[in-house]
């Protein structure tokens, strides 16, 4: 099929338009990530910080304070990997995953500046309860609770003879969890649910007494509670916190009491 010049025609303005889309779609995307490098410049791999003073005082000139969330997941525990597992095999690598001390690492990666009076929470596993005392443990008070754990995981049950990487084994372990099924002796995904509402419940309490609330938890639960949040009007302003010692930040414009 041939086009003459009059049905080119009717195709440059469609041209035109998908261009203005795109240029559009680009700036704000480099809009937003220089407000997103405005708001969390840091020198280091991860920064804690109070809200900025001098934007409070202007927020409370309009009747309003600034609260913010730190979702923080921790260091990497100190556990081999290799390259096949049997289902039994992958399954106690999960119980030595939660139960090996992490790997040592240097806290100046994570920058701290808040002030003396905060409580910095975390999970009841080992691997969360070392980082945050390694990060915090110094100055702060570390309260870990059963309510920040990972949600947890059982593996699909498979002939010994099957021998799988890793990654796969906890993909559909995971996916079958996350279908309702493979839960006996687990928590349930609706549980889980439930129990990561509880927690941002416990968090929003935090933000609202001292501004900033701290946790260090896991990369899961931590996307759990992100989405929870969100729903609740928070917005995410840095996103990282599915890496080990990355933080993912939240934060929410309320009214003063």
């Amino acid at each position: 099929m041939k086009l003459d010049s009059r049905d080119l025609k009717k195709f440059v303005p469609i041209k035109y338009l998908l261009l203005i889309i795109c240029g559009f779609v680009m700036q704000s995307c480099v809009t937003q990530n220089k407000y997103l490098q405005s708001v969390n410049t840091c020198d280091v791999f991860t920064c804690v910080n109070e809200v900025d003073t001098s934007e409070q005082l202007e927020l409370q000139k309009q009747g309003k304070r600034k609260l913010q969330i730190y979702l923080i997941r921790h260091a990497k525990p100190n556990v081999k990997k290799k390259l096949f597992y049997s289902a039994k095999q992958a399954q106690q690598y999960v119980y030595d995953y939660n139960s090996v001390p992490i790997i040592p690492f240097d806290p100046a990666m994570v920058k701290v500046n808040l002030n003396p009076n905060h409580i910095i929470y975390c999970s009841n596993l080992p691997r969360s309860q070392e980082t945050a005392l390694a990060i915090f443990g110094n100055n702060y008070t570390v309260v870990s609770d059963s309510i920040f754990r990972e949600y947890e995981i059982k593996m699909v049950k498979a002939a010994s003879i099957i021998k799988l990487p890793l990654p796969i084994w906890q993909f559909f372990s995971r996916g079958s969890w996350l279908l309702g099924f493979n839960h006996k002796g687990i928590e349930s995904r609706k549980e889980a649910k439930q129990r990561a509402k509880y927690a941002v419940e416990n968090l929003i309490k935090v933000a609202e007494k001292e501004e900033t609330a701290v946790l260090v938890a896991h990369g899961m639960l931590n996307h759990g509670l992100e989405r929870q949040l969100k729903k609740q009007g928070w917005k995410v302003i840095q996103r990282n916190g599915q890496t080990n010692l990355g933080a993912t930040v939240l934060v929410k414009i309320v009214d003063l009491e």
